[in-house]
């Protein structure tokens, strides 16, 4: 189906990136670098090619599947929120595949600044479009006071939306900050943006209640 193109174009450029760049690539290749920008785990060529195709295809079939097993069956009404924020997914992965073959070609990319942008990124994305998302059991602040009431939850990510694109912005200048404290900056900013956006779910739903 058309919606679901760019996916399936992302995919099927990260197939062909690694196939064609395949024997180039040295045995063993670094699949993640710490927050500061390190290598600390290693895997085969091999495995780190089925593993990131596997993650992408996995997603891709998580993506058809959701609008459809969900009990509440609306996704129509904000579909394009909806693909929007699985695209973004796409992106990063493929973004996670160049970074990994082009350093296992000797590149020397600026893993701390990428890394920093990239989560960043996410926020921010997810901040952005999640105000548009309607009530489902698998995307957006699932709490028990949104998913009872339409209005707690519009209003609940009405506020999540502005914490998670602050996270976002938060995320993105530590890559600019010191190295001693970035770490828990990131940290700070992520679960923070998180757990208010939880807290202020219930703190919304009483307020309602009390109207």
């Amino acid at each position: 189906m058309k919606k679901y193109l760019f996916s399936v174009v992302i995919i099927v450029l990260t197939v062909l990136t690694w196939v064609f760049t395949y024997s180039s690539l040295p045995n063993d290749l670094v699949t993640h670098w710490g927050i500061n920008g390190n290598a600390d785990d290693y895997s085969s060529k091999f495995n780190a090619m089925m593993t990131f195709i596997g993650i992408m295809i996995i997603q891709y079939i998580l993506m058809v599947i959701i609008p459809k097993i969900d009990p509440k069956n609306n996704y129509k009404t904000f579909m394009r929120p909806y693909m929007a924020i699985f695209n973004t997914m796409f992106a990063v992965l493929f973004i996670i595949n160049l970074i990994t073959i082009l350093t296992g070609l000797g590149y020397d990319l600026p893993i701390p600044y990428l890394g920093s942008f990239v989560l960043g990124a996410i926020f921010m994305v997810f901040g952005n479009f999640i105000q548009k998302v309607k009530p489902n059991f698998f995307l957006g602040i699932r709490t028990p006071w949104t998913l009872s009431n339409e209005r707690v939850w519009k209003d609940t990510h009405r506020v999540s939306s502005k914490l998670f694109v602050l996270a976002g912005v938060i995320i993105m200048l530590t890559a600019f900050f010191p190295s001693t404290y970035k770490e828990s900056i990131i940290f700070t900013a992520a679960i923070g943006c998180i757990i208010l956006s939880i807290v202020s779910s219930y703190f919304i739903y009483q307020r309602q209640l009390n109207k």
